[in-house]
């Protein structure tokens, strides 16, 4: 089912399981959805409205999510490895105990965002001030 969605709206449609593997989703309404162990790899999620979507374990190694709204998602334990999330509302979003090695916070809103337990190593363009505005714990692996 990989492709091009971009724009569209895809609350309600029942997306678990399925490989999305560099699928064009830029621009398409996620929002609330559960999203649990999807491949996500390589997609375009640019421009993206995810908020409160749960993401768990999902892999979004190396995709795209400029500009993407993921405000109050959980991504608990997903894979964001080389993921460019410049520009990204991450307000209050949870990413706790998920891989960022290597991932593009540049610009992004990480103001209440948990990164308890989460691997930051790596990660590009984050700034001391974004840090104190997110939740780290000693689990951290931080920049």
């Amino acid at each position: 089912m990989a492709g091009d969605l971009s724009g569209q709206d895809l609350r309600g449609m029942n997306l678990r399981g399925r490989i999305l593997r560099d699928a064009d989703l830029s621009g398409s309404n996620l929002s609330g959805q559960s999203l649990n162990d999807l491949d996500l790899s390589g997609a375009d999620l640019s421009g993206c409205d995810l908020s409160g979507a749960i993401l768990s374990r999902v892999d979004l190694s190396n995709a795209v999510l400029a500009a993407a709204d993921l405000s109050e998602a959980d991504l608990s334990g997903a894979d964001l490895s080389g993921a460019d999330l410049t520009g990204a509302n991450l307000r209050d979003a949870s990413f706790a105990r998920a891989d960022l090695n290597g991932a593009v916070l540049a610009d992004a809103d990480l103001t209440m965002t948990d990164f308890a337990g989460a691997d930051l190593n790596g990660v590009e363009g984050v700034t001391d001030d974004q840090l104190a505005a997110a939740n780290v714990d000693s689990n951290t692996r931080l920049p």
